[in-house]
């Protein structure tokens, strides 16, 4: 059986790298991708040297996942988490609206916006407000953060070892010198997670990195490794690691300010076009009877997990939200706010997947008959 080594890839569209022209042509085009500043991007676990051809067996429904047209449309329920989820030239407005507005009054301004913040940044906003209500005079966002800081890195760290300690376990009951080289690698990443928590959260990103190159022979125990390694808690999953990194330094090692951190609780709100089947698992097509709208973040959270894993992970919630999504969508079509003909019947088509990729066990399709 052989295991893919995780790798990080941030996908972009070749129309975005061909008309940016302000980027200096680089050798390495990873880094090339990484100065684009409108790129969403989420984590991937496959080559990448997969050459995609957007081909469908419904061929009128052939589509680039840029162009998803729901995308497009605020206020459809996100299917992963069930928040609104905006699209982005509603950001833009927000965005803009945001800096004509004084920092002190962020956290009020940021009220109207709350039904659009994911999980976490909504979590992350009644914390601030209930701790500016304690203070009674501070309203900046960063110095909110900052006072929670000290309450909330304990936290972050206690959930970081509890993963490094499974990993622990895990090295244990590996051969010998396997064991010692991912015990190697363990006691560099205590001692790293320590250093850099002291002025931002330890990034997954370079767990993965590292762990991903500990040759283990069984592959059971490799892929057991990576799913410790991929639930190591970031900032889009757990409202300790946000504060933790918001009231810290940024890449450039200066203080996050105000107004980058209020455009972050809407930020991962933006829909993105989400693979209900991950394009790297058996090439599966690219077109919209294999999309859903999702946000960006928590389509990054999904990776390229099988669709049957993540319905798992929140099973009685995702159902709901899909049902939720696939309701507002189809209201959509019904009403034909989205005209376009080859969306007559994405809902259906895309039911349909889901219940191909869930193996029978999630049959929405007998909710949303063809037309």
């Amino acid at each position: 059986m052989k295991i893919t080594p995780i790798t990080y890839s941030q996908v972009v569209t070749n129309k975005v790298l061909s008309n940016n022209t302000n980027i200096p042509v680089c050798a390495n085009r990873h880094k090339q991708i990484t100065q684009l500043s409108n790129a969403f991007y989420y984590p991937v676990n496959f080559s990448g040297k997969t050459k995609r051809t957007y081909e469908s067996d419904k061929p009128k429904l052939k589509e680039r996942s840029g162009d998803f047209t729901v995308c497009k449309i605020s206020d459809i329920p996100c299917p992963a988490c069930g928040k609104k989820m905006m699209n982005r030239t509603t950001f833009d407005k927000f965005a803009h609206n945001l800096a004509q507005v004084p920092p002190e009054d962020y956290l009020y301004f940021l009220a109207d916006y709350y039904d659009y913040m994911r999980p976490v940044e909504a979590s992350v906003y009644k914390e601030i407000c209930i701790e500016s209500q304690k203070s009674g005079a501070s309203t900046d966002i960063r110095e909110l953060l900052v006072s929670l800081r000290d309450h909330k890195l304990p936290i972050l760290q206690e959930a970081q070892m509890r993963q490094v300690n499974k990993m622990t376990a895990l090295a244990k009951s590996l051969p010998e010198d396997e064991k010692k080289a991912l015990l190697d690698k363990i006691t560099k990443l205590k001692q790293e997670i320590r250093r850099k928590n002291a002025t931002a959260p330890f990034r997954r990103k370079i767990m993965l990195n590292r762990i991903s190159k500990v040759k283990i022979r069984n592959p059971r125990k490799y892929e057991k490794l990576q799913r410790i390694a991929k639930n190591f808690p970031t900032s889009s999953d757990m409202n300790s690691a946000w504060i933790v990194k918001y009231s810290g330094k940024d890449k450039r090692g200066k203080d996050w300010d105000s107004y980058t951190i209020a455009l972050r609780f809407l930020q991962s709100s933006v829909a993105n076009t989400d693979h209900i089947v991950a394009y790297g698992i058996n090439n599966n097509h690219d077109d919209i009877s294999n999309y859903m709208a999702m946000h960006y973040a928590c389509n990054g959270q999904k990776e390229n997990k099988p669709f049957l894993q993540w319905l798992y992970e929140d099973k009685d919630n995702r159902i709901k939200y899909m049902i939720d999504y696939f309701d507002h969508v189809d209201e959509l079509i019904r009403t034909k706010k989205i005209k376009k003909k080859m969306y007559k019947n994405y809902v259906a088509y895309a039911t349909e997947t889901i219940f191909e990729a869930s193996k029978g066990e999630l049959n929405l399709t007998t909710r949303y008959p063809k037309r």
